[in-house]
């Protein structure tokens, strides 16, 4: 009897866990989804973006949607938006992703690269890396859009 109480009571707090867990899954998929909606709107009424490659965020000194792209003339192209705020850049003339990856996974073979994005900071750009090392720690490294060059460097210890 006590066995049917405690496997009913247990069954009852799993149920209340997984429908927690689905609905905040569910409302972080749709908060994602209201974001890139945002975005693709702004890229249709702001810029010359034909081509969408990736939707991401740069959180900085301010937060931006950041959009990978090919403009009207095929040309690679980033931009960071805000509701009140667009900067531009061509890629064309700029050190690849993947070259900074490689960079990185080079300086930290023990590493796991745990996102790449375009920042903005002011008048730079760049790219920022967050890598995580062997012993749990952060890695937020900048390098220049345009030559590789390292930034600026910190490090979040967990």
């Amino acid at each position: 009897m006590y066995a049917r109480i405690i496997t009913g009571i247990v069954a009852v707090i799993l149920l209340i866990v997984l429908g927690s867990a689905y609905h905040l899954g569910a409302t972080v998929r749709g908060k994602q989804n209201d974001f890139e909606a945002q975005v693709r709107q702004w890229v249709k009424d702001r810029t010359t973006i034909e081509q969408i490659d990736s939707i991401d965020e740069y959180r900085g000194n301010q937060s931006y949607a950041v959009v990978l792209g090919k403009n009207q003339a095929g040309t690679p192209v980033v931009v960071w938006l805000t509701a009140d705020t667009i900067a531009f850049d061509s890629l064309e003339k700029a050190v690849t992703r993947e070259s900074v990856e490689t960079a990185v996974k080079k300086g930290f073979p023990g590493g796991t690269v745990r996102h790449i994005v375009p920042g903005i900071d002011e008048k730079n750009r760049f790219w920022e890396v967050t890598l995580q090392d062997e012993k749990g720690r952060f890695h937020y490294l900048h390098y220049h859009l345009f030559t590789g060059a390292l930034l600026t460097s910190y490090v979040v210890s967990p």
